[in-house]
């Protein structure tokens, strides 16, 4: 048996991750000095309570090895092969932590995927991983379909607001009233594993519709489904799967939560989707 193990930055709660059979290692979010564990005492609507009502933006913190340690000990006393699908290597230090682990556990059957992505391109990853598992793959065979399908793997996540990229310091306070006036919303994506401003957007019905050219030009491989993220936003996560279905089947579509990693920065009202692209 192989049992896939990812990070929490994959947005999937942990109902949907226990009902993958997924084992999910959290990251770690502070505001000012209260920690939480990212899904465990911190839920990710509880995480956009904070982000309003705190004056600080908050922190991320990857696991320890000593957390993936636990989790790939857990899984080889079964008799388990372990695949691992982490957040990209320049997102987060997440991937150092695993391999760390690994290395002081000196086994071979212990796979992990850098996937150079977050948010909903990682979920998607992992419900496919988790869907082959079930299928009888290997964890060879998973790592080396993994490893491929993460280069092919994008997230497109638009903004509603401009105040937490404000606030998080991305953004003068002047460009953020002149954005804010024009009615601007920031698409954000995925390039050679970092988070990049794509596009702007000028009103919401823009916004979805320029999110969905933008997945229009990658030439979206319709073998794999797409997943919506949002950042409570059920009326723009409506929208956009109503825009989106104009042009693609969305009728398999996978759904998560977007959590703090990109939610620091997106804030409430915030939607992502993630796709896999043809090669």
């Amino acid at each position: 048996m192989v049992q896939i193990i990812t990070d929490s930055t994959c947005d999937l709660s942990r109902e949907r991750l226990e009902e993958i059979g997924v084992v999910c290692v959290p990251l770690t979010v502070h505001f000012g000095d209260q920690t939480f564990i990212d899904g465990e005492n911190m839920t990710s609507e509880e995480f956009y309570h904070h982000l309003r009502n705190s004056h600080e933006i908050p922190t991320t913190a990857q696991p320890t090895p000593h957390s993936f340690e636990q989790a790939f000990q857990q899984a080889l006393a079964k008799g388990d092969d372990v695949v691992c699908i982490l957040i990209g290597s320049k997102l987060s230090g997440t991937v150092q932590s695993a391999n760390i682990a690994k290395a002081s556990l000196e086994r071979d059957n212990i796979w992990i995927v850098d996937t150079h992505n977050v948010c909903s391109a990682l979920g998607l990853l992992v419900e496919i991983a988790a869907k082959r598992a079930k299928e009888g793959a290997t964890a060879e065979e998973l790592f080396q379909e993994m490893s491929d399908l993460s280069g092919r793997a994008k997230v497109y996540a638009a903004i509603e607001t401009l105040k937490y990229v404000k606030k998080g310091g991305r953004l003068s306070g002047s460009a953020a009233i002149v954005g804010t006036m024009l009615n601007l919303h920031p698409i954000i994506s995925t390039e050679d594993g970092l988070v990049i401003n794509v596009a702007k957007a000028k009103g919401k019905k823009r916004m979805f519709s320029k999110m969905k050219e933008l997945v229009m030009a990658d030439n979206v491989d319709e073998n794999y489904p797409i997943m919506f993220c949002q950042a409570e936003a059920d009326d723009n996560i409506t929208k956009l799967k109503e825009c989106f279905a104009e042009e693609f089947d969305i009728s398999n579509c996978l759904n998560g939560f977007i959590g703090p990693v990109v939610g620091t920065y997106a804030g409430p009202g915030a939607v992502a989707v993630g796709i896999i692209y043809k090669k």
